[in-house]
């Protein structure tokens, strides 16, 4: 018994040293992970504002009417398309005519009147207050010859600039007063597209910036910023931008409608970005949007970013340093400061290795 007991002492004091060694080494060694990745370089590149916008006429009138009468033509009907002074309504003249005619006879008669007081004058036969009154009398005539003119042109409404009848408010025979509308003008090339931009955006916009616009029909055009507001909407804090775009197309039916909902892409400037795919963005335990990548001991280092755009190729984000071992599959399953050993493999270059050979 003596014996036996000096045997189980013995074997709790000691212990074989190559098993000592081997679990020392277990236990400080971390477990490395095999991950995929590739090495991500940044570039520069022009990043967008995504604006959400409305298109919008250029110009919006009301054609009115500065003097009465009645409509005896009506050129000017909805939905036609016209050219800058080109006549939209057309009042009776009614005795205009011979006012102005009337009116351009008593200038002629006291045009000649002064001429011969004023002759007269030069030789001392006529006094300074007579051909003072003669004159009066000449310029009276001029004013009595414009207006007569005023009103007869009035009588006639033209276009102020070329555009699209868009309302038409009377028929032939209608009778029109001071400050009637007889047609809604509206100018249609350019068409202006209007968008709200964040405060906290509104500075990197500029006068001049070239935009891109698409519509919801799928169309894209090509404008430039020419309106950016100091005042913002106060409901939301937002500011209006405007940008012009030709439409040479409108008359004929093709080009852009005014109400139509768009997209505007402006440059706000260029970044230093790196291009991934969106399948490797993650959530911290905050909540922060990130990439994970592999620092210089291979340690996993979660990095947070913001998105800056979108290409058909995959998403451009910021907030990186200038190169990066970006881990691309398996970053859902490794932890901040675990060892992991990446593949650069591309994908691409996997599926063509792993492919069955063609059967013969």
């Amino acid at each position: 018994m003596v014996a036996v007991a000096a045997w189980l002492l013995a074997g709790m004091w000691t212990q074989d040293p190559m098993t000592e060694d081997a679990a020392g080494e277990a236990s400080q060694e971390p477990a490395v992970m095999l991950v995929r990745g590739m090495k991500s370089r940044a570039k520069t590149q022009v990043v967008y504002l995504d604006v959400r916008a409305q298109t919008r006429a250029n110009r919006v009138v009301e054609v009115k009417s500065e003097v009465s009468g009645k409509i005896v033509r009506l050129p000017g009907e909805k939905g036609k398309a016209v050219a800058a002074g080109e006549l939209l309504c057309h009042l009776a003249v009614n005795a205009r005519e011979d006012e102005h005619s009337q009116a351009l006879a008593e200038l002629h008669s006291a045009q000649l009147e002064y001429d011969g007081m004023a002759d007269l004058n030069s030789k001392g036969m006529q006094s300074d207050i007579l051909l003072a009154k003669a004159k009066a009398m000449l310029e009276m005539s001029k004013t009595n010859a414009h207006r007569a003119k005023l009103a007869l042109e009035n009588t006639r409404m033209v276009a102020p600039f070329a555009g699209v009848v868009e309302r038409q408010f009377v028929e032939e025979g209608d009778y029109l007063g001071p400050g009637d509308t007889c047609v809604t003008l509206m100018e249609i090339d350019p068409m202006l597209v209007v968008g709200q931009v964040a405060e906290k955006a509104i500075g990197q916009v500029s006068l001049g910036d070239e935009v891109e616009v698409t519509l919801i029909t799928g169309a894209t055009h090509r404008g430039k910023v020419t309106f950016i507001s100091y005042a913002p909407d106060l409901a939301t804090r937002t500011y209006p931008v405007e940008v012009t775009v030709d439409n040479p197309n409108a008359k004929s039916g093709a080009g852009i409608r005014a109400g139509l909902s768009a997209e505007m892409r402006v440059p706000v400037g260029k970044e230093a970005v790196h291009l991934i795919s969106p399948a490797s963005l993650v959530l911290n335990d905050l909540g922060a949007v990130g990439v994970r990548i592999a620092d210089e001991s291979s340690q996993v280092r979660f990095k947070p970013v913001e998105v800056v755009g979108e290409s058909p190729a995959g998403i451009f984000i910021k907030g990186l340093p200038q190169e990066v071992n970006l881990i691309t599959v398996g970053h859902e399953e490794v932890g901040e400061g675990q060892v992991v050993k990446i593949d650069y493999t591309p994908v691409g270059a996997l599926v063509q290795f792993r492919s069955p050979p063609p059967a013969s």
